[in-house]
C-alpha cells in the first residue's frame, strides 16, 4: 500500500467523516458555524435531514479525530512517540473538564471509551507500519544523508 493510500486511509478520510458529521448534523448554533459563516462558506455547508442515532452525531466525530491524529503520528514515526499520544490526551482531558466545569460541553463516558478506543486501534493498525519519508525527504535535500 502506497504512503498516499496510507495517508487517505487513515488520516484524511477519518477527518473528513468526522468533520462531515459534525457540520452535517449538528445543531447551527455551534462554534464552527460562525467561522463558516465569515469565511463566506455557508453555499457548500450541505445539511441532511436524515436522523442519525445519537452516538454517531455526538461521539463519533471525536473518536474520528483521535483516531485520525494518532494515526498521523504513528504513520510518520513508525512507534508509539510521546506525541502520538497528543490527540487522545487532549480529548480524555477535554471530556474531563467538562465533567469538572473548566470547559463548555456534557460530559459523556461513551466519549472516552471511544477516544481510548480510536487510539488503541490506531495503534495496532499504525504502529509498524513501514512509510518510508526519511529516504524521500533526504533525496531531495543536498547534504541530508
Amino acid at each position: 500500500m502506497t504512503t498516499f493510500l496510507r495517508f487517505t486511509l487513515h488520516v484524511v478520510f477519518p477527518t473528513a467523516l468526522g468533520t462531515c458529521v459534525y457540520v452535517g448534523w449538528r445543531t447551527p448554533d455551534l462554534l464552527v458555524f460562525h467561522w463558516i459563516d465569515y469565511c463566506g462558506l455557508n453555499s457548500f455547508v450541505y445539511r441532511p435531514t436524515v436522523a442519525l442515532p445519537e452516538w454517531v452525531l455526538f461521539t463519533l466525530p471525536d473518536g474520528c479525530w483521535v483516531y485520525a491524529t494518532t494515526s498521523w503520528m504513528l504513520l510518520i514515526w513508525q512507534r508509539l512517540v510521546p506525541w502520538a499520544w497528543l490527540g487522545v490526551i487532549l480529548a480524555v482531558g477535554g471530556e474531563i473538564g467538562q465533567f469538572f466545569g473548566y470547559v463548555q460541553g456534557t460530559y459523556q463516558t461513551l466519549d472516552i471509551v471511544f477516544y481510548i478506543g480510536a487510539f488503541i486501534i490506531a495503534g495496532a493498525i499504525n504502529a509498524k507500519t513501514p512509510i518510508v519519508y526519511r529516504r524521500h525527504i533526504s533525496n531531495d535535500i543536498p547534504g541530508a544523508r
